[in-house]
């Protein structure tokens, strides 16, 4: 949040016609224990001058009374043309108009059907979607009567937006899309038909989308330059949003994760008789591999969690330690003293190869490890993943 809110500076310090959009997904997963994390968020969120936000089905995850609250406590504009109540009433406007420098932007938002909302208050909330490309077909004419440009933020998978677009065809009406879910960075300009803008950063709040328009006559696309900002640890912060972001760390963080992790978590992979035995026990055979593990990145990964404060937080921890959704797998409450066993913290063999218990000497662990890579370096985490430039950083 710290650099989020220092790029954001620094390019309203560049530029003075600014507009900025998210395309959903702004609230956390559905566990108790993040609840107060998305609150806290959302109220760093708000110093930051956001024009409007889809919404993805994240978004619902702790119901729709405390979406709203959050919407009415820090003024957001929360969009969609096509999720609607079990009446059928539409639940948000279906879409809006920010007005800068003249130029009228006309925002609208589409989630795809095949996202189920399930929610912590499941029981009095229900829901339902339209097709996005009826919504769209709807509300595009009368958009465009009012707007400059249209842009569409479209919680969908990469290939079911591109696939839409396309049936589309050219003249659609929109000149920008934005994905927002499931998709990939795109760092150059990318079109659909010829005529929309198709644009990505990756989600989880790690990548920051530019999108620098120069506009012609009647306000229409004449260039366009993306850049992707990566929020790593070279990124400028705000100290004084850097120490709100600590205090909170420090009075919220004890006790999170053990919290999520042995009442919350579900295990439902693997085998209650195996056993996961650490990297010490794979070091007495595979002597060479073990010393070349102790050099990579993997033996230091929840190191780097514990750096950032994130060691509490199961959606980082999980891949940054061996086992976490498998039986017998890391535990924090159970590691290592409680249990009597090897620690599982650090990305070892075991996260890769699997149970040590079930150690295979006829080669299979091979193919089984490189598919496990793509579990962890997904297109959200990892965007830029190539198994063999990757595997020069570890290889054994």
């Amino acid at each position: 949040m710290a650099r989020r809110a220092a790029l954001y500076k620094r390019i309203h310090e560049a530029a003075d016609n600014v507009v900025t959009i998210d395309g959903g997904g702004l609230f956390g997963t559905r566990r108790e224990s993040e609840l107060r994390q998305t609150e806290f968020l959302c109220e760093e969120t708000a110093k930051l001058g956001y024009d409007v936000f889809g919404v993805g089905p994240s978004d619902l995850n702790y119901g729709l009374e405390f979406l709203r609250n959050i919407e009415g406590a820090h003024d957001f504009k929360f969009i969609s043309a096509n999720l609607r109540d079990g009446k059928g009433e539409l639940l948000f406007e279906p879409w809006t108009i920010v007005e800068s420098g003249g130029v009228k932007l006309g925002v609208i938002s589409v989630i795809a059907p095949r996202y189920k909302i399930v929610t912590m208050t499941s029981d009095t909330d229900q829901f339902t979607m339209d097709s996005p490309r009826d919504a769209l077909d709807h509300y595009l004419p009368e958009m465009r009567d009012k707007v400059d440009l249209v842009i569409l933020l479209a919680q969908m998978p990469s290939a079911s937006v591109r696939e839409m677009l396309t049936a589309m065809g050219p003249g659609s009406g929109i000149d920008i899309c934005i994905e927002s879910k499931d998709a990939r960075q795109y760092r150059r300009v990318n079109k659909v038909n010829g005529d929309v803008l198709l644009l990505a950063a990756n989600n989880e709040g790690k990548y920051v989308g530019q999108l620098d328009l120069v506009l012609g006559a009647g306000n229409g696309i004449e260039d366009a330059q993306v850049t992707v900002h990566a929020l790593d640890n070279n990124a400028p912060e705000i100290d004084a949003i850097r120490d709100r972001v600590d205090a909170f760390k420090e009075e919220n963080g004890d006790g999170t994760l053990a919290s999520a992790v042995s009442f919350t978590h579900a295990r439902g992979q693997g085998n209650e008789a195996e056993r996961y035995l650490g990297v010490h026990n794979c070091a007495r055979c595979h002597v060479d591999q073990a010393r070349e593990y102790a050099k990579s990145a993997h033996a230091r990964a929840f190191n780097t969690l514990q750096t950032k404060g994130q060691d509490r937080n199961p959606e980082c921890v999980s891949c940054h330690v061996v086992g976490f959704d498998w039986l017998n797998g890391y535990d924090q409450v159970a590691d290592p003293a409680v249990a009597g066993r090897e620690s599982l913290t650090n990305v070892q063999c075991e996260a890769c190869h699997g149970y040590g218990t079930a150690h295979d000497r006829q080669g299979e662990w091979l193919a089984s490890a490189r598919e496990s890579c793509v579990l962890c370096h997904d297109r959200e985490n990892s965007p830029d993943f190539d198994y063999d430039s990757y595997w020069q950083r570890i290889a054994h």
